[in-house]
């Protein structure tokens, strides 16, 4: 990053969510740092989310059909001009030192990616309880046990995106798993135990709806990055007792390790 106080864009995919909105657009506005700007790109709502951002100032914003997700944040990426890149769901919002505390962070570690923790709550902003991300940034531990970081939570560099490229749009669930993977490869990572953002659950979030079908694109991602073919995140999906998921795991390393001790076959 250049010295001085460098710009922060935060993109917000959108789709229907009017009544989270509002609560997003203004933790943008009620942070502790500037200069920030905040893209807004909508799917083509059909609910009160186009007055809301017509009656919303220092907001830029496109709706229209897009491809999901994926693609909406690579064109909320494209269009941001921030050297600091946020990610903000409609039905998320940010903590106001969010921002301020990601940038510094970036800055005093010299990292690709930083993360926080974030405060989960219901559908009715109510229930709170602090959700721990991964303590300790380790590729080995993401790719196999699965993604330990809440994309609310995370602040990256344009530098760590444009090194490891957009978002793959074939992507509708686990696209954040991905980016990060791709990041934490390329560039460090680091951990901030703080909270930084209010992570909403409720029953039309993808996180719930959809919930299903997380299990195949998130091993697909694991896999394709490297993981193990029998990996503790394979192992939780089918083992449900806790010490007979140690007890697998244990015998699951003894055997990969042999298996690397043991000499390759001779022509």
């Amino acid at each position: 990053m250049t010295s001085g106080r460098p710009l922060v864009s935060i993109v917000t995919p959108s789709l229907n969510q009017g009544r989270f909105l509002r609560e997003a657009l203004e933790s943008v506005r009620a942070q502790t740092y500037e200069p920030v700007e905040h893209i807004v790109v909508d799917g083509g709502s059909t609910d009160d989310t186009l007055e809301i951002l017509e009656s919303s100032e220092g907001v830029a914003w496109v709706s229209e059909p897009d491809r999901g997700q994926s693609h909406a944040l690579n064109k909320g990426f494209a269009a941001a001009r921030g050297e600091v890149l946020g990610w903000l769901n409609a039905d998320d919002h940010y903590l106001p030192e969010a921002v301020a505390e990601g940038v510094r962070a970036l800055a005093e570690t010299g990292a690709g990616l930083v993360y926080g923790d974030v405060t989960r709550v219901d559908g009715y902003g109510v229930n709170p309880r602090r959700i721990r991300s991964r303590p300790t940034w380790d590729l080995w531990t993401e790719l196999n046990a699965g993604c330990g970081i809440y994309s609310p939570s995370v602040f990256f560099t344009r530098e760590a995106l444009e090194a490891v490229g957009e978002l793959d749009e074939s992507l509708h669930l686990t696209m954040d798993y991905d980016l990060w993977l791709r990041i934490g490869k390329r560039f460090p990572v680091r951990h901030v135990d703080a909270v930084w953002a209010v992570q909403r659950l409720h029953d039309d979030a993808k996180t719930v709806s959809q919930y299903d079908e997380f299990w195949p694109e998130r091993l697909k991602v694991s896999r394709r990055h490297g993981g193990r073919l029998v990996s503790p995140l394979l192992i939780r999906r089918y083992v449900r007792p806790p010490a007979a998921q140690r007890v697998i795991g244990r015998a699951v390393s003894g055997a990969y390790a042999l298996a690397r001790k043991r000499p390759e076959k001779g022509g």
